[in-house]
């Protein structure tokens, strides 16, 4: 009887529509190695950003290799497809060589027939993230945030003058250690650290005895310098599988288990998360629907379908997602006694559990 009555309860329209969105993960964590400078690259935008710098730019285009965690970025006033096309050509391709792939989120501007049309010339493989899912894009969303933290120090007088402060963002970002790595994106990529203004300051060791070395002693030591690259690059790979092994059992010891199959009822979270529905404020349902699981696309991504039978165009993450409990799919109003499928002990138990105001409605 018991039993009945949880299950009854679970099926609350209302209930379910105001219910919390769950923070847990529901699959294991999906790390991403590149094994190789400058094969896989992190892509996002920074912006709209207010103010406008004195030339315009409302935007920042930054991508991010995987590997050496390397930094390219550049200002743009707009975020057609044409302008992601042209920093890849000449920021990424010019630069670094045609890479494996290039991950993004779904804005239209990453999307695009031009983009696309670009990628198959290439044979550059396009990955994007589901909607609404950061962590899916997590390199590019932790770039973004050193970015933006470096820029807003420099800025205390004219905010206006960001885009002149975005190289020597660059600058500093490239020239740095990365926790990830222990070394700084400038060593992996080159092989040895960019002479810095402190040290002609104070004279370091390498630039006192930079003069010293001619002939036969400079090339011994550039000899070495590449040996000792290719052992870094390495132990680089190594610390990077050992990083991403720590963080995954860490954030695999919460997974709670939630996955759909094709054809089930489920919920979906009102988009973007915490908004609130036109009218209600405060009030409104934290889900929507209900819509049908029209088709698994793996890594806990789904794609939904309408009641009606139309099909949703995006595919959206576990995250979001809520089954629908024990209501048929067919009627979303209170149902009355004779349509409940619950036993009569269950019935007689939830006179007394349920509030008056609740029990007139079903009985009505």
């Amino acid at each position: 009887m018991m039993k009945d009555c949880i299950n009854y309860s679970k099926g609350c329209e209302s209930c379910q529509r105001h219910g919390p969105v769950q923070q847990a993960p529901s699959v294991p964590m999906n790390p991403v190695v590149k094994p190789w400078p400058f094969r896989g690259w992190a892509m996002d935008l920074i912006g709209k950003i207010y103010p406008a710098s004195s030339q315009q730019h409302c935007f920042i285009i930054v991508a991010t290799d995987y590997f050496t965690k390397w930094v390219e970025a550049k200002a743009v006033k707009s975020t057609t497809s044409q302008e992601i096309i042209t920093f890849i050509a000449e920021q990424i391709i010019q630069r670094f060589g045609i890479p494996e792939s290039i991950t993004t989120d779904r804005g239209s501007s990453f999307i695009s027939g031009e983009m696309l049309d670009m990628a198959e010339a290439f044979k550059i493989r396009l990955l994007q993230s589901t909607p609404y899912y950061a962590q899916a894009n997590g390199q590019a969303e932790s770039s973004n945030k050193v970015i933006i933290n470096i820029i807003r120090k420099m800025l205390e007088k004219n905010p206006k003058q960001w885009h002149e402060k975005l190289s020597e963002t660059l600058w500093a970002y490239r020239t740095s250690k990365r926790e990830a790595t222990g070394m700084t994106p400038y060593a992996l990529t080159y092989g040895h650290d960019a002479i810095l203004p402190m040290e002609i300051a104070v004279q370091s060791l390498r630039i006192a005895h930079q003069h010293d070395l001619v002939g036969e002693n400079y090339s011994q030591a550039m000899l070495l310098e590449l040996e000792g690259l290719d052992a870094g690059r390495i132990d680089t790979l190594n610390k990077l599988l050992v990083g991403k092994q720590a963080v995954s059992r860490a954030c695999n010891k919460r997974v709670r288990d939630k996955s759909f199959e094709e054809g089930e009822i489920v919920w979906k979270a009102v988009l973007p998360l915490g908004t609130h529905v036109a009218g209600y404020g405060k009030w409104a349902p934290t889900w929507e629907g209900p819509f049908i699981i029209n088709q698994i696309l793996g890594m806990g991504a789904y794609r939904l379908q309408d009641r009606d039978g139309g099909n949703n165009s995006s595919f959206l993450q576990y995250k979001i997602l809520w089954k629908v409990m024990n209501m048929p799919l067919s009627s979303w109003k209170w149902a009355t006694w004779d349509s409940l499928e619950i036993s009569s002990s269950a019935i007689v138990a939830l006179a007394f559990m349920v509030p008056p105001a609740w029990y007139c409605q079903t009985t009505s």
